[in-house]
């Protein structure tokens, strides 16, 4: 947990795969309060890229979605990047995994030239 509340970003990838999986507002809500004040929860997939299980009401344990999420250090906001069911895929492939990585890397770099 942070001392005080990180930023979250909401991708435009993100807000699509939400939309696509029925994630209602009040639920895109909670995920952002919950990473606001834990950016890092999830399992660490690399270079910043969280993999975090986020319940649907009612769903138990193989309901929900998975969401993948960019942290890095707390002077950069909290990007969400995607998110599916884990009915769609347990997991991503490696090449899927590289490829976030990388993406999280350009965040990083174009996030600290504005800086």
């Amino acid at each position: 947990m942070v001392e005080r509340l990180v930023t979250v970003v909401e991708t435009a990838q993100f807000l699509r795969r939400a939309k696509a999986v029925g994630l209602a507002d009040a639920e895109r809500a909670e995920l952002v309060t919950a990473l606001a004040s834990d950016p890092a929860a999830g399992v660490p997939l690399g270079g910043g890229l969280y993999k975090m299980r986020f319940g649907r009401p009612g769903g138990g344990k193989s309901g929900g979605w998975r969401v993948l999420h960019f942290y890095r250090r707390q002077d950069l906001p909290v990007f969400l990047l995607s998110v599916f069911g884990k009915n769609e895929k347990a997991n991503i492939s490696t090449a899927e995994r590289a490829a976030l990585i990388s993406l999280c890397d350009l965040i990083a770099e174009a996030y600290g030239r504005r800086a």
